[in-house]
């Protein structure tokens, strides 16, 4: 079998992965690419929806509060170097959250344009959106389009049926639930900006968590995630296709070790007993929580935990700049 990021056919070594998100026990055929050392499913389920059961985390629509809306987009202009003094009170009672360090390591002017690729239901295109960003969230297995009080929209659509031309693409835990990273990259080029950013948070294939849990590493998460590319992988395919990333940042967390553990005893993600679902009443203390939630810090410093964000500029006019 070829691998689905680099095209690599010699020598993939095998794997045989269960399906243990819902403890449904299917089983599907990946390749390890001995290249580049990405993950690639065998083939794809023509059937995969069904895995994808109207209770997935990412289809949630949360409802929506104009004043709670009004009071987080204060708090994050203030966060992102807007004064104001509501913003500046509220910042007060709430830390910043995780996607004002991604727009600032972006650099995105205010006003850019994003699109959020896989936005599920939208909650963070919402957030985006009131943070001073226009932005527009695309999902292909959500029930239905949404509009939102604040202007953002969530359509129902794919990567290939999205048009219009955008500042920045974002894909946050979607790309390796692409059947072709290549293809992907192809969209995201026609519909950036020349000079656009692009920002993907996903699981890294060949991580300490690999090394030690094999089949039972949770971001596995078979057969919803069709690719799982390591470092060497994304690197090529950002090259192959004009782009240079920018900065990594490794930002894994406890849950490579306590939601592995669980599958290594045969718990599922979803199962009443998992940690996920009742941390109470699961295998794990406390202590133990937050011993794993050190150890993902380590190793995120040394650039070995499961997962990263990658972030990218398409070359254009801004080559001489980046290299």
């Amino acid at each position: 079998m070829r691998c689905r990021v680099c095209g690599n056919g010699q020598d993939n070594e095998q794997h045989l992965f269960r399906e243990q998100y819902l403890g449904l026990g299917d089983e599907f055929v990946y390749g390890e690419c001995s290249s580049c050392g990405s993950l690639s499913i065998e083939r794809v389920p023509e059937d995969l929806a069904h895995f994808y059961p109207a209770t997935y985390y990412s289809y949630a629509v949360r409802p929506y509060s104009r004043i709670a809306g009004f009071l987080k987009a204060k708090r994050d202009r203030y966060y992102l170097g807007r004064p104001g003094m509501i913003g500046k009170f509220v910042a007060r009672l709430r830390p910043a959250p995780p996607y004002i360090a991604w727009l600032k390591n972006l650099e995105l002017p205010e006003g850019s344009r994003i699109l959020e690729v896989g936005s599920g239901g939208g909650t963070l295109t919402v957030n985006l959106h009131g943070a001073g960003y226009p932005a527009t969230g695309i999902d292909a297995f959500i029930s239905a389009p949404v509009t939102y009080p604040n202007g953002a929209r969530v359509l129902k659509q794919s990567l290939e049926e999205t048009a219009g031309s955008y500042d920045c693409v974002m894909l946050h835990h979607c790309l390796e639930h692409l059947a072709s990273p290549r293809e992907a990259f192809t969209q995201i080029s026609r519909l950036l900006k020349p000079g656009g950013k692009v920002l993907i948070r996903t699981p890294v294939a060949g991580a300490r968590a690999w090394r030690t849990y094999g089949k039972n590493w949770f971001q596995l998460d078979a057969p919803r995630h069709l690719v799982i590319l390591s470092e060497e992988g994304m690197s090529r395919l950002a090259a192959e296709n004009g782009f240079h990333i920018m900065k990594i940042v490794y930002d894994s967390t406890a849950s490579q070790f306590w939601a592995s553990e669980q599958y290594a005893k045969g718990i599922a993600l979803m199962s009443a007993t998992s940690y996920a679902v009742k941390p109470q009443g699961s295998l794990f203390t406390a202590k133990q929580i937050r011993d794993y939630e050190e150890q993902a810090e380590a190793l995120n410093a040394r650039k070995d935990g499961d997962q990263a964000s990658y972030y990218l500029v398409r070359m254009d006019d801004h080559e001489k700049t980046y290299r």
